[in-house]
């Protein structure tokens, strides 16, 4: 599979994402450090958020305290240049994505019991590019996110690339 940054291929259960050069972007160089540090960014959260592993960071140790635990896809190992992470066999359509939100959101709407559901369970690190094309189930069905390195310059919420959580 080819995205904007990364490529991804398995061999068996394992996944890998490895970062890639655009030449058809404006700046190839660019895209590829975004692309190394969108797997480091993953790696760090799913151990944050997912293993309740803690960071140093602004001369504190950061602990996730929250009471959801995301539906991120598991990373096993990252340098950057390439993430090694759990290989998720199936597809997610829309459907997929309303059954599970119908259960869990009392929002009046479809799009928005849908909005609702994958915000609260990516902790809103998706939340510009919720769709199908980010999600996949694995042999059990279970949910998962798997593109969830999405990053911002300079700002003081969870997306930004400094931070591993803001509070």
């Amino acid at each position: 599979m080819k995205g904007n940054y990364r490529l991804y291929f398995h061999i068996g259960p394992i996944g890998f994402k490895i970062a890639k050069i655009n030449f058809s972007n404006g700046n190839p160089f660019l895209g590829f450090f975004t692309s190394c540090i969108m797997n480091i960014l993953e790696r760090k959260r799913y151990r944050y958020y997912c293993k309740g592993k803690a960071y140093k960071q602004w001369g504190r140790k950061w602990r996730y305290d929250g009471d959801i635990t995301p539906i991120f896809c598991p990373v096993y190992f990252s340098c950057g240049l390439f993430s090694i992470v759990k290989h998720l066999p199936s597809k997610v359509d829309w459907n997929d994505m309303l059954k599970l939100a119908r259960l869990y959101s009392k929002a009046e709407k479809d799009y928005e019991k849908i909005d609702n559901f994958f915000n609260t369970w990516t902790l809103y690190l998706v939340q510009s590019d919720i769709n199908p094309k980010n999600f996949r189930k694995d042999k059990n069905g279970n949910l998962y996110c798997i593109d969830y390195g999405d990053f911002y310059c300079g700002n003081l919420s969870r997306n930004c690339v400094c931070l591993i959580d803001y509070k």
